[in-house]
C-alpha cells in the first residue's frame, strides 16, 4: 500500500503542541501541554468509544480527537478564563482557529492536509454525533484534572462546575460520567471550603 509522505516540518509544527501550554496543570507547578490533553481526550474516546453506533465512526472519533486542538500549534490556548473575561470573543476565538488551520493545512500535502480539514471542520461544527461526542470528552477530560489537582488549584471555581454541561447535554450518554466527576469535584470544595452552589448540580 503506498503511504504520502508528510514532511518532518509539518510534524514539528503541529509538535508544537508538547510545548504549548493550556490554563491547567498537570499537576501543582507543572502546566498542561495541549498535547497532553489531546492525549488524555483520545484516551476517553477509546474507553467510552461503544458509544458510538459502527466502528467507523469509533475509527473517526479518535482520529478526531488526536487533531482537534491543532490549530493551538498556532494560536496558543485560547483558554475558557479569557472568553469568560471578555478578554477573547467566542467568534474571535473561532476566526484566530480558522486562519490558524489553514495556515497549518498548506504545510501537509494536498490529500493529508483535506482529510485533516474534514475532521477538523466537524468537530469545530459539532454537528455530527462524532464531533458531540469528542466535544463531550473534551470538556470532562478538563474536569477530570480538576479533580486530580484538588481543590488548591482552583483559582477561579465560579468557571468549573458547569463547565462540560452544554456538551454533555448534547450527547446525554455521557451524563453518568460527568455526575460522577462532579461528585468527586463537589468533595474537592467541601474540603476547601468552598461553596458548591445548587446550580452547579444542573
Amino acid at each position: 500500500m503506498h503511504h504520502t509522505l508528510i514532511p518532518i516540518d509539518s510534524l514539528n509544527r503541529i509538535g508544537k503542541l508538547k510545548t504549548t501550554y493550556r490554563y491547567s496543570e498537570t499537576a501543582p507547578g507543572r502546566k498542561e501541554s495541549v498535547a497532553d490533553h489531546s492525549w488524555r481526550v483520545a484516551l476517553l474516546v477509546s474507553l467510552y468509544a461503544d458509544m458510538l453506533a459502527t466502528p467507523d465512526e469509533q475509527s473517526r472519533a479518535l482520529r478526531m480527537a488526536l487533531v482537534h486542538d491543532i490549530a493551538e500549534a498556532v494560536t496558543g490556548d485560547i483558554d475558557h478564563v479569557k472568553i469568560s473575561d471578555g478578554i477573547v470573543t467566542r467568534e474571535e476565538k473561532q476566526a484566530a482557529e480558522q486562519r490558524a488551520f489553514d495556515e497549518l493545512k498548506k504545510a501537509f500535502p494536498k490529500e493529508t492536509g483535506e482529510s485533516l480539514e474534514v475532521l477538523w471542520t466537524e468537530y469545530d461544527k459539532g454537528i455530527t454525533d462524532v464531533a458531540r461526542f469528542v466535544k463531550a470528552l473534551d470538556k470532562l477530560e478538563t474536569m477530570t484534572q480538576f479533580v486530580a489537582n484538588g481543590y488548591t488549584t482552583y483559582d477561579r471555581p465560579e468557571l468549573i462546575p458547569n463547565y462540560a454541561d452544554k456538551a454533555v447535554s448534547d450527547f446525554p450518554a455521557l451524563a453518568p460520567v460527568l455526575n460522577e466527576i462532579k461528585s468527586r469535584l463537589r468533595k474537592e470544595y467541601e474540603t476547601g471550603g468552598m461553596e458548591w452552589k445548587a446550580t452547579y448540580d444542573i
